[in-house]
């Protein structure tokens, strides 16, 4: 099915299961129930209920009547449409980051879109730095594609950077993976390494700041002698994070003009060394569909080679 591209259809999952005879694996009496009538065929019809569930396929009164036509009304088909129509509907807005049923086909669009769910920030901005545009190179007479290059920054990372030592170099990192559905992007973050404990200052607060929020409350009125709140917790300080960006090549020249458009919005970038901690790798948007199709034709060439 998803070589046709019909995995996400409840019309072809719903003539799938019209294969199948009527009224015949239709259990007569609680002895056929009991010792699973035909268990080939409820086999079969669970595991396409079970592929509409990997694929979240809600399935539709059609799905549930052909499965009472051919299995009955206590089968184990019958039992899983029930289980799924239990689930589905609680756990389809759990995510708090939902999304689009269709991801955006344009590159530019599906990056703005990943950074934006990396970033979880309301106040964060998007900007795009550089569009994905083709150039005629006077020298070759050859058209030049420019990779685009989109990076987002809160004004929290703005302040953090703004405090940022400028003899303290700052680093580029990446690529990081992240998968949205089917299609896998790479992202790049720009952060410094942490601090040693003997430049780490932390910060005093008032606790009379604010009498009706203040900032630090331990009354411990509910709290006997023997309570132990105290937890294992493993600290890892990883530094802060700056920005992040996507772009369309992963070089570092690519990379280099996205600080340079940082520059305009964080001037002590101008002054601080970047060091460029690049990975190898392919670094622009992939499908998954791609490598899909590439382990098919794969698979096809060896079974033509054992024929042979």
């Amino acid at each position: 099915m998803p070589e046709f591209g019909v995995e996400r259809d409840i019309a072809v999952y719903n003539k799938l299961l019209d294969v199948f005879p009527k009224e015949v694996f239709v259990a007569q009496n609680f002895i056929q129930r009991m010792f699973n009538h035909y268990p080939r065929q409820q086999e079969c019809a669970i595991e396409v209920l079970e592929q509409m569930e990997s694929y979240g396929i809600l399935p539709n009164k059609d799905t549930k009547f052909l499965l009472l036509q051919i299995f009955g009304d206590r089968s184990h088909p019958i039992r899983k449409y029930q289980r799924i129509m239990y689930w589905f509907p609680r756990f389809k807005h759990v995510n708090p980051y939902p999304l689009p049923t269709h991801l955006p086909q344009d590159s530019l669009d599906l990056a703005r879109l990943s950074l934006q769910r990396i970033s979880a920030d309301p106040d964060a901005r998007s900007t795009v730095y550089q569009m994905s545009s083709s150039e005629e190179c006077s020298e070759q007479d050859e058209d030049r594609k420019l990779p685009y290059i989109i990076g987002i920054q809160s004004p929290n990372q703005q302040d953090l950077l703004a405090q940022h030592n400028p003899e303290r170099p700052v680093v580029v990192e990446g690529p990081f993976p992240l998968w949205l559905k089917a299609v896998r992007v790479f992202y790049y973050v720009l952060r410094a390494d942490p601090l040693p404990p003997e430049e780490k200052r932390e910060k005093v607060l008032d606790p009379e700041r604010s009498l009706y929020y203040p900032m630090v409350l331990d009354l411990q009125l509910e709290r006997d002698l023997g309570d132990d709140d105290d937890f294992d917790v493993n600290e890892v300080d990883e530094g802060p994070v700056y920005a992040m960006c996507m772009v369309g090549s992963g070089d570092q020249a690519t990379l280099a003009r996205w600080i340079s458009g940082l520059q305009e919005t964080n001037p002590v970038l101008g002054h601080t060394s970047v060091i460029f901690r690049l990975e190898s790798g392919t670094r622009e948007i992939q499908a998954a569909s791609e490598s899909l199709e590439q382990h098919t034709n794969y698979e096809e060439l060896r079974r033509q080679k054992m024929a042979q």
